[in-house]
Formats: structure tokens, C-alpha cells, sequence
């Protein structure tokens, strides 16, 4: 049964009892009604209550019905307050001039206790327009209080819309009324219990793969992104549905051309053309996308979507810029602006320190040391060449680097993995060394530690001069070739030896 029916049932049944019955009177000041001259203001109070709210949110409670009680007829009356006069006749209650107490009562019962963010209901497009006349003209309500889960507030009787006056969530306008019914020779006012209709937005950024919030790459390498932002629902008759992303990439990242951004609503694919414009399959437009320097903005027009998922997709290159070791990673940040004051002019824009609005692209360098160790003194060697592949089949070079004065060569831009290095040119005067090396980079496998050095892996390589034998194995080598030489030349020895008595013994 409506409410309004049970408030006209509760009036009759008074009638019944005034005859019957000595009801007790309604509390009152002094103040007459304008409807009824004879009757007053009623003070009495009853709980006004909003649960399923988030713990640190406030509320306050903004009347639209004062409450008259003819004490001689044992009549209540509804007049609406000052407050909502002043609305009906402004702009924002231009559809809404004519309204009634009666027509109040007749929007489904003059309240909205719970259900979901979007209603096509008659009252909630009319304390939707209230809501937005409150927030441009700083109408005074009551303050609530908030326990845990639920906000509430001791008020007079009448009717009530609540809206929230700090929160990160997009609630809808919420209406109660505080009003009576005969109990026993009593009057009893009825509390009332409103289940707070809300709604949440949010926002994360992944690396490679959805849910991944790191990765390795190399220079030159496009690298995928992907951004989830959790769309709320906005009211039906919200005025400020503001929703943007932006996502801003280290130095050492570059966007790709816009094209390369695709946006899904839900399931569905939306066009993006070379503009930056987003259109829907019936050619609505949902959003527009522009990237200045190292930031992307995506200003989406809510009304046009579908679901409250938008996935955003693109693909950036990691250039020289980029900064090395697991201290330079490459910081990425996403945030979202967005309306949490449906009806004014309010937005919230979250932190990119948030849960899942960072990820973190790591690329580090190679160190190779080229140097003549053949008096066990190293001795730095320039003008060696080494070319770094990907794979130990030497398919796939990545490129070629040349040692300097102090025998170092570096390269800066490998993803994490196993590399294969190789002396192509060797120093002048040195035999060329074409040993495939092996060597792993990335954490844990020891990268240098020096300022100037951090995030390269080091390879030694050492060099043997031309026309000398290797020294690579050290003294125990030298011994055995040694040992060797004196072995073969006695062999040789004794051959002859061994021949030359022969031939004497036959000549014998």
C-alpha cells in the first residue's frame, strides 16, 4: 500500500478516535499554519536513517514538508517549508511550479527508501531538481551522524531528502518522511529507514597482461597497456556525470599515434578515428581522446555507455630516456576524475598511489670489459668490437658497441634475460676471440652497484697478443704444454738412437 494511503487511512482512523477516544495531543510551538490558521507547528521528533553507507561519508537531511496539528479537530496538515516554496519557483523547479501537497504524496508515496541509482519515478526527478537548487543556493539542513554503516539524525516531523556532503561515492537522492499514526489513546511518530542507493568508481592500470603491474622491456620495444575504470551509475537525473582518465607516462616512454588506442564499453568495441574521437555502433559519441606530450586524457560522455567497464588499450615505446636498474624504474600513473556531487558541480580525482593506478616498466644495460692480462696485470684494451644477440644461434644481433680508452663498452636497453655476446673486431694486435658468451640480466643476477653503474651486468673478456699462445689457462697450462714438449723432443731422441743402433748392429 502506498504511504500516502497509509497516511490518508491513519487520518481517517483519527477521526474515529477523536469521538472514542482521549488521544493525547501532538507537541506544537506557537507557529500557525496557512492552510489551517488554527492549527500549529508540531515539534515532536522522530529517527531519520540512511543505511549502507561508508564509514567516513556525512550526510545532512534537508526538510521539504513542515508538519500542523489542529488540536481541535485532531487534523494534521503538510505545507511545504520555505525552503521548497523558494525552489518551486525558481528555475529549477520551473517543471514543478504547480505542484501540490497532494501531488507530492501521489510521486510514489513522497519517498525513496531504497532500489537501484537509476529511477524514472516522478519523485525522483523532482528531488533531483531540488537536490541541484540546494547545492546553488547553500540551503541550511541537518547534519547527521555516521556509525559504522549508517547515517542518522533526530528531526521534526515531515519529509526529508538526504544527500551527502562528503563522500567519494555517487550516491542517489534519498527522501523519508517522519510522520504519525494513533496507537492506543496515543499519537506514536514513526522513525523511518532509508537503504542508501550508491554507487562506486575506480581505476587501474596493468602492464603486458591485465593484472600485471611491472614489466621488462627494451629499447624500442612497443609496449601494452591496458586501464580498467569502474563507471558508476550516475541517477537518472544527475546534471554532473563527469568521468575522465588520464594517464601519464614516465620520460622515458612515447605515446603511438592515437589510433593505437582502442576503448571497449563492456563487450563492445568502440570506432576511434585519427582525431581522437570515440563513437559507439550507432554513431554516439562516447568519448574523445587527446594525448599532449606524455599524457593521454579520455573524457568520456557517460550517457552514451552501455555498461560500467571501459577498457582502454595502447601502446607506447620505450625510448633512450628511460631509466635503468630496479631504482630507475620507469614510473606510470593513471587517475580519474570523476562526479561525486550528481547535482552540483563537485568531482573527486584519485591518487596514482592508489591500489592498481601505478606500473613500473624496468630495463636495464650491459657492461663488457675487454682487457690484456698476460703479465697477470690487467691492462684496459680499446677498439674491441662485441656484437649482443638475442638468441645463441647468433640469428637475431641486437647491436654492436666498441670498447674505449678504458677498455669498457656499454649498452643500455635490454630487458630482462639471457643475452649472447661475441668479439667481432678485436683490439690492434690482438687475436680475435669469437667464444659465444653467455650472460643473464635482471634481478638477482648481480648487476653493479655504483652510482654511475647501476642496473649494467659486466662481462670480462680477456685478449691474447697475436703470434703468442693463449694464456688463458694459466700457469698449470703452461707447465703441461711444457712437460709435453720435452715428453715429445725425448721420443724423437731415442728414435733416432734407437735406428741409428740398428744400423750398426746390421753392419756388424
Amino acid at each position: 500500500m502506498k504511504k500516502r494511503n497509509k497516511i490518508l487511512l491513519c487520518i481517517l482512523t483519527i477521526f474515529v478516535f477523536v469521538g472514542m477516544l482521549n488521544v493525547r495531543a501532538i507537541a506544537t510551538n506557537d507557529q500557525s499554519g496557512t492552510s489551517d490558521p488554527n492549527s500549529k507547528f508540531v515539534t515532536d521528533t522522530g529517527l531519520l536513517s540512511v543505511t549502507g553507507v561508508q564509514s567516513g561519508d556525512q550526510f545532512r537531511a534537508y526538510k521539504i514538508l513542515d508538519t500542523y496539528y489542529n488540536a481541535s479537530t485532531n487534523i494534521i496538515t503538510y505545507e511545504f517549508t520555505t525552503d521548497f516554496k523558494a525552489f518551486l519557483g525558481s528555475n529549477y523547479g520551473t517543471e514543478f511550479n504547480d505542484l501540490t501537497v497532494d501531488d507530492y504524496y501521489d510521486y510514489t508515496s513522497g519517498n525513496i527508501e531504497s532500489g537501484s541509482t537509476l529511477s524514472t519515478s516522478d519523485v525522483d526527478k523532482l528531488a533531483s531538481a531540488y537536490a541541484g537548487y540546494i547545492k546553488a543556493n547553500s540551503v541550511t539542513g541537518t547534519d547527521m551522524n555516521v556509525s559504522g554503516i549508517t547515517a542518522s539524525a533526530t528531526v521534526q516531523a515531515g519529509s526529508y531528502l538526504v544527500l551527502p556532503t562528503s563522500t567519494v561515492r555517487v550516491y542517489a537522492v534519498m527522501v523519508g518522511n517522519i510522520d504519525f499514526s494513533a496507537v492506543g489513546t496515543d499519537w506514536q511518530i514513526n522513525s523511518e529507514t532509508i537503504v542508501a542507493k550508491v554507487s562506486d568508481a575506480g581505476v587501474t592500470k596493468s602492464v603486458g597482461e591485465d593484472g600485471y603491474d611491472s614489466g621488462s622491456y627494451s629499447i624500442g620495444d612497443d609496449i601494452p597497456f591496458i586501464v580498467v575504470g569502474t563507471v558508476p551509475t550516475y541517477p537518472t537525473n544527475a546534471t554532473n556525470r563527469t568521468y575522465i582518465i588520464t594517464d601519464t607516462l614516465s620520460e622515458g616512454l612515447d605515446f603511438n599515434a592515437v589510433s593505437s588506442v582502442t576503448i571497449q564499453d563492456g563487450g563492445e568495441t568502440l570506432v576511434t578515428d585519427s582525431t581522437g574521437n570515440v563513437t559507439n555502433s550507432q554513431s554516439e559519441q562516447v568519448a574523445t581522446i587527446q594525448i599532449s606530450d606524455r599524457t593521454m586524457t579520455i573524457t568520456f560522455n557517460t550517457a552514451n555507455l552501455n555498461s560500467n567497464t571501459v577498457t582502454v588499450r595502447y601502446t607506447a615505446k620505450l625510448n633512450n630516456q628511460a631509466g635503468l636498474g630496479a631504482s630507475g624504474g620507469n614510473h606510470n600513473s593513471v587517475e580519474l576524475t570523476y562526479s561525486n556531487d550528481p547535482y552540483g558541480e563537485g568531482t573527486y580525482t584519485t591518487s596514482p598511489d592508489d591500489d592498481g593506478g601505478t606500473v613500473d616498466i624496468f630495463m636495464y644495460g650491459l657492461e663488457i670489459y675487454k682487457y690484456d692480462n698476460n703479465d697477470g696485470s690487467p691492462v684496459a684494451l680499446a677498439g674491441a668490437e662485441f656484437t649482443i644477440y638475442k638468441d645463441r644461434e647468433l640469428d637475431n644481433a641486437i647491436t654492436t658497441v666498441s670498447t674505449g680508452s678504458d677498455g669498457i663498452a656499454r649498452y643500455a636497453g635490454l630487458a630482462q634475460g639471457t643475452y649472447y655476446v661475441q668479439e667481432t673486431k678485436s683490439p690492434t694486435g690482438y687475436r680475435l676471440d669469437n667464444t659465444v658468451r653467455e650472460i643473464k640480466i635482471g634481478p638477482g643476477e648481480g648487476s653493479l652497484d655504483a652510482a654511475e653503474t647501476e642496473g649494467y651486468y659486466r662481462l670480462e673478456v680477456a685478449n691474447t697478443k697475436a703470434g703468442l699462445l693463449p694464456v688463458t689457462g694459466g700457469i698449470g697450462t703452461i707447465a703441461i704444454t711444457l712437460v709435453g714438449l720435452v715428453i715429445v723432443g725425448g721420443a724423437i731422441y731415442f728414435f733416432f738412437v734407437y735406428r741409428k743402433k740398428k744400423q750398426q748392429e746390421g753392419q756388424a
